[in-house]
């Protein structure tokens, strides 16, 4: 399965914005019917006519965390490529929601003035959703102590305890139909705020790996189903977010794209070390190698190149490797896969009688994502310098320097956790 990442709403493009509001604006129109539309999502909370909810032990993470994906699921109806970013008003300090959740209207990509579906949502009763006069003013930097604080509880029963009473204070200040259980899912800041919920969840899982505690694991989520059964999922069933295919990315890195060969610096600031918990390069491609390869990391040596020792260098810091898949061909939209890995030269329709199936290909991508762990160096470097640099080195299978050109990729994201 593969991971996708839920950001910070602050951290979201513009482009990522609009998908997120589109995708929110369309399960807002669908019937109540349909399952993944707001108006049956919401009612799973608070009601009507069943509040599955938990707010206690057992179940106060494992069913939010249920709640937050099955809604997650809902948006990927109407724009699979939407991931639902959390509030992070945990991470401290911060005043007021976040901007985007703001205002009444936004210009959508059209350039049209409309109504921002984060602002408010739907009423089971009828009407749209209020908050506090005060939620855009109101400061959260206490109950980002609390949680902090709270991180270094070993125990998952008092650590629950110790999150639920901020959870519920954030409910409380933001106010208006959020403070309360049979509407706080109609507001969609509900989802963000529980999306944060779970971050904070998973990032204690990190820091205190183990088994769910027996009675947690055992306890059941309606009204959310194991897939293709009736059963209803339990709290194993989402114990990992991995496991649900999705991980956080906390803090917000907008920088110039990461080169082989070039020498690239990470200015450490404080904010940069507080939430500092992984660090890992994802190259994303969507071509495969033409030859095997490895692309090796070294921290603070920008003079590295293909002949630069690995064993017993404190510089060296991870590698990664490529397999090999002869010529690579990039995917022409008016060929599939099938024609274009042929040697075919001719337009697409020509096929679409074949029985091969080949144009269910059509306009086809596969990602060729390959992560590079270097948290431990980095970690061991950032003790004693607040500038850090980085340099990708790329070897052949004889140890001989790849060009950066003969290097398939799209992008190299530096992504800190």
């Amino acid at each position: 399965m593969s991971i996708r990442y839920r950001k910070n709403i602050d951290c979201l493009t513009t482009n990522e914005l609009h998908d997120l509001r589109e995708a929110l604006s369309g399960i807002y129109l669908l019937p109540a019917s349909n399952p993944n539309s707001f108006a049956r999502q919401a009612t799973f909370h608070g009601g009507p006519p069943v509040s599955y909810c938990r707010h206690g032990a057992p179940g106060f993470f494992t069913w939010h965390r249920a709640e937050v994906k099955a809604f997650e699921t809902a948006l990927q109806s109407v724009r699979c490529d939407v991931m639902l970013p959390f509030w992070g008003w945990s991470t401290g300090p911060s005043t007021g929601i976040p901007s985007a959740c703001r205002v009444p209207n936004y210009v959508d990509r059209a350039g049209a003035t409309v109504p921002n579906p984060l602002y408010a949502g739907p009423r089971n009763a009828g009407g749209m959703t209020t908050r506090s006069p005060s939620a855009d003013t109101t400061a959260f930097d206490d109950l980002a102590t609390s949680i902090q604080s709270a991180m270094t509880e070993p125990s998952f029963a008092t650590f629950q305890s110790l999150v639920n009473g901020p959870h519920g204070s954030v409910h409380g200040r933001v106010g208006g139909d959020m403070c309360c259980v049979p509407t706080a899912s109609f507001d969609p800041i509900f989802f963000l705020h529980h999306a944060n919920v779970d971050r904070i969840w998973a990032r204690w899982q990190s820091l205190h790996p183990g088994a769910l505690p027996a009675n947690e694991a055992a306890w059941e989520l309606p009204p959310f189903n194991r897939p293709f059964t009736t059963q209803w999922q339990q709290g194993s069933d989402v114990e990992s977010t991995e496991a649900l295919g999705y991980r956080y990315r906390t803090f917000c890195f907008f920088l110039p794209p990461i080169r082989i060969w070039e020498v690239f610096a990470i200015e450490w600031t404080p904010k940069l070390s507080a939430v500092f918990a992984t660090a890992r390069l994802m190259f994303k491609s969507r071509r495969m190698q033409d030859r095997a390869m490895e692309v090796r990391l070294f921290i603070n040596d920008p003079d590295a190149t293909a002949r630069t020792k690995t064993i017993g260098n404190p510089a060296y810091a991870g590698v990664a490797g490529f397999m090999g898949h002869g010529v690579s061909v990039e995917v022409d939209p008016s060929h599939c896969r099938e024609c274009l890995a042929l040697g075919h030269d001719h337009e697409h329709a020509h096929h679409q009688d074949h029985p091969t199936g080949h144009d269910r290909a059509l306009n086809a991508e596969e990602a060729f994502d390959v992560a590079l762990d270097f948290t431990n160096a980095l970690r061991k470097v950032h003790q004693r310098d607040d500038r850090v640099s980085l340099k990708l080195v790329a070897v052949d299978l004889d140890g001989n320097e790849v060009a950066a050109d003969d290097f398939a990729v799209d992008e190299i994201e530096l992504v800190i956790e």
